[in-house]
C-alpha cells in the first residue's frame, strides 16, 4: 500500500472552502505555517508539563527523625540506657541513609550545638556522616543563638514558621529535622511536618525523661515499617491532614 502523502497545514487551510484566498494571508502566516515553529511549541510546551508533574511526584519534604525509647523518651541525658545497647550495623545504616538523603538540615539550638561539638571536629568517618554533616546547610531556629560557627549555618531568629515555611518552598529536596524536640512539636502544630521517621528502640523508661509527644492530639498515617537488628523498630508515619 502506498504511503500517504504528507499535507502541511498550510495546504490544508489553502484547500479548505470558505477560508480567505492565498494572496490575502500575510506573509508572517505561511512562515508559520510551512515551518516548525508549531512543531517546536508543542514540544515545549510538553516538556514544561513533564517537569511540572515530575515536580509534584517528587515533592520536597520536612522531615522529623527522632530516636526514642519505647515508651517515647526522647532525652539526649539518657541514652546510654534506651539507645546506646541497641546499636547494630541496620541502625547505624537506616540513620546514616536518612541523613545523605536530605538537602538541608534544620535544628533547634540545643541540639545544633550539641552536634556540632561533635561532628565539626570530624572531618571524615567510615559512614561518609561528619562530611555531609559539616557541608550540608544547615538552619538553626533560635532566637538566642547569636552566632553560628559550624560552617554553612544559618540562624532563623524570627517569624519562624515563615521562615521554615517559605525555606521549604526554596530548598531543593528534603528537609531533615533531628531532635530538637521544642522546634518539632512547633512545627507538627503548624502543620509543617510531612513525615515523622521514629527510630523506636526496645526499653522502658518508666517515668524518667522528656517525651516527644506530650501535650499533643494528632492523627497519623503509617507509611512504612523496618525491623532492625535487637528489636529495634523504624516506624515512618505522615500527619493525616484535617478535613
Amino acid at each position: 500500500m502506498a504511503s500517504p502523502t504528507k499535507v502541511t497545514l498550510s495546504a490544508r487551510l489553502k484547500s479548505s472552502p470558505g477560508l480567505h484566498p492565498k494572496n490575502t494571508w500575510p506573509k508572517w502566516l505561511h512562515i508559520i505555517l510551512n515551518s516548525n515553529l508549531l512543531t517546536g511549541l508543542f514540544y515545549s510546551v510538553q516538556a514544561t508539563c513533564s517537569i511540572f508533574v515530575v515536580n509534584i511526584i517528587t515533592m520536597k519534604k520536612l522531615i522529623v527523625s527522632e530516636w526514642m525509647s519505647l515508651d517515647g523518651v526522647v532525652d539526649a541525658s539518657s541514652m546510654e540506657q534506651w539507645f546506646n545497647p541497641y546499636h547494630s550495623d541496620s541502625r547505624g545504616k537506616y540513620i546514616q541513609d536518612i541523613i545523605h538523603d536530605c538537602d538541608a538540615m534544620l535544628y533547634g539550638r540545643i541540639t545544633y550545638e550539641m552536634l556540632h561539638g561533635y561532628w565539626s571536629m570530624m572531618q571524615n568517618n567510615e559512614m561518609g556522616v561528619a562530611e555531609k554533616l559539616n557541608k550540608v546547610k544547615k538552619y538553626v531556629a533560635s532566637a538566642h543563638l547569636e552566632e553560628a560557627k559550624w560552617e554553612n549555618t544559618t540562624i532563623i531568629k524570627q517569624n519562624i514558621i515563615q521562615e521554615i515555611a517559605a525555606l521549604k518552598k526554596a530548598t531543593s529536596g528534603n528537609i531533615l529535622v533531628q531532635g530538637s524536640t521544642m522546634l518539632v512539636k512547633t512545627l507538627l502544630q503548624a502543620g509543617l511536618v510531612d513525615e515523622l521517621k521514629l527510630l523506636i528502640n526496645p526499653h522502658i523508661m518508666g517515668t524518667s525523661g522528656g517525651r516527644l509527644f506530650e501535650d499533643m492530639n494528632s492523627s497519623f498515617e503509617l507509611v512504612n515499617v523496618q525491623s532492625l537488628e535487637k528489636g529495634v523498630l523504624a516506624v515512618s508515619y505522615k500527619p493525616v491532614q484535617a478535613a
